[in-house]
């Protein structure tokens, strides 16, 4: 194993460290990288990162090519489920590669090859080690979509992919600019970076556009849209959800506001919200469907405590729009909404099809 320190790789150099298994196991000792080598069989390697997710050309090979034969970026596990990544010629530890220092700092747009590697290691390797199994796993963004890495204490730290509106061609494409993954090592959370992304991304708009966020939309990310539209209020009404298939499925107020009669935002606010759903139905994506919630006999009492709970953490609904031709559904007609329009006091927008006046609360 080489030096204790890696440099950033240039273009050629990734280029180079792209093999499969079956070459790596012909051309190499079968050495492993610890103080007490243990042999390297092929079950003890895999493609971490696909090579057509940097060389698009190797895509048609890698389609028709087995486990052995598919060219990309190597990682070796060894039996204490260490990981090593095969890099200029030599196996590095995952934190080795990830320790690449650069004087940059914040959320940087990645423009060399180096960079976008770094991109892939954190969501395959790093993220896929430390998440809970219960996650969404992410998948290898295309070089098409744009990235940016955060460079925390001058190393990657977090990255971020973008899908470019109307990337997919025809009827099915993506209505906005959508924030497809987003993902901070633990060592760089709870320090603003996710707002500091938002705010650059959502103020960066021209007038009129919006930032999607792709579904499904975390309830740890949910949490951190709640603090942004209060530090940001007029940012506020540039973020919208997406359903699976890109299209616009509303405003990412009108969603907090229903996670939180859901009670799913517990510890978000300062007042005791409603008494929580399990675990498992917290954390889906919330269904956005016309179908009205059921009332009960203590429903004024339960808008009253939802009203409060949003005056209270300023959660402001200015307006709700259907951008997106396709998109035939109004919010205002779900329960839900209504609740919500109903103590919001400076809203006096009619919808196309709901009254002109809010419910009183």
């Amino acid at each position: 194993m080489s030096s204790d320190t890696l440099t950033l790789p240039t273009d050629a150099e990734v280029h180079e460290s792209i093999t499969n298994i079956a070459i790596w196991l012909e051309t190499h000792s079968h050495a492993g990288p610890q103080t007490t080598p243990q042999e390297i069989t092929a079950d003890d390697l895999a493609v971490a990162v696909p090579g057509e997710c940097l060389f698009p050309e190797l895509c048609a090979e890698n389609e028709e090519a087995t486990h052995e034969e598919e060219k990309g970026i190597l990682v070796y596990t060894d039996s204490n489920e260490d990981k090593y990544i095969w890099l200029k010629g030599d196996w590095h530890p995952l934190e080795r590669v990830l320790s690449i220092t650069s004087p940059k700092s914040g959320w940087v747009r990645t423009m060399a090859l180096g960079e976008r590697l770094l991109v892939l290691v954190l969501t395959q390797l790093d993220y896929a080690a430390r998440e809970a199994e219960a996650e969404v796993p992410y998948g290898c963004c295309p070089l098409s979509d744009p990235t940016y890495l955060l460079w925390h204490m001058h190393r990657p730290s977090g990255m971020c992919s973008l899908k470019r509106t109307s990337i997919w061609g025809g009827e099915d494409v993506y209505a906005c600019d959508t924030l497809d993954t987003m993902y901070v090592r633990p060592c760089a959370r709870r320090q603003g970076h996710s707002l500091a992304l938002l705010r650059t991304l959502s103020s960066a708009l021209p007038p009129g556009d919006h930032l999607g966020l792709s579904h499904p939309v975390s309830l740890s990310m949910c949490k951190v849209l709640l603090k942004f539209i209060q530090v940001y209020p007029e940012l506020r009404d540039t973020l919208w959800t997406l359903d699976e298939d890109g299209e616009v499925s509303g405003t990412v107020t009108l969603m907090l506001g229903s996670l939180m009669m859901r009670g799913a935002l517990h510890g978000a606010g300062d007042p005791a919200p409603l008494p929580p759903q399990p675990m498992e139905e917290v954390q889906q994506p919330m269904e956005q469907t016309d179908q009205p919630m059921e009332q009960t006999g203590s429903q004024q009492e339960h808008r009253h405590k939802l009203g409060n709970y949003i005056y209270n953490t300023k959660l402001i609904v200015s307006e709700y729009y259907w951008p997106h031709k396709k998109s035939k559904k109004c919010w205002l007609h779900d329960y839900q909404a209504l609740v919500v329009c109903a103590v919001v006091a400076h809203y006096d927008r009619p919808c196309c099809r709901c009254p002109r006046t809010p419910l009183a609360p």
